[in-house]
């Protein structure tokens, strides 16, 4: 039940952070440490990030910058409206607790 739940609130996290802009898995890692005090590593983030690409919430893209290939992630239209609906119950949640 914890694992479940620890899975979905990174979910939220992240189609949080892809809602404003396309980001690749090291900067997601570095953001989710310095906005939340969340550390996670390569063998978190990138299977996360492909479950959450299996389940269409998120698609990817390998960009090219130089030298430097990256898998940049963005949210689906799926992945944005569970962002919305995760937020809405949240919100619901902490007004009926006040």
């Amino acid at each position: 039940m914890r694992r479940r739940f620890a899975r979905s609130f990174m979910d939220l996290l992240i189609l949080r952070m892809l809602r404003r802009e396309a980001l690749w898995g090291y900067r997601m890692m570095s953001l989710l440490r310095t906005r939340y005090g969340i550390r996670v590593g390569p063998p978190v983030i990138y299977p996360l990030l492909g479950s959450m690409e299996a389940d269409g919430l998120v698609e990817s893209e390998e960009v090219h910058e130089g030298r430097r290939r990256r898998r940049v992630y963005r949210a689906t239209q799926r992945g944005l409206e569970l962002v919305e609906c995760f937020e809405s119950v949240l919100s619901e949640l902490l007004r009926d607790s006040i």
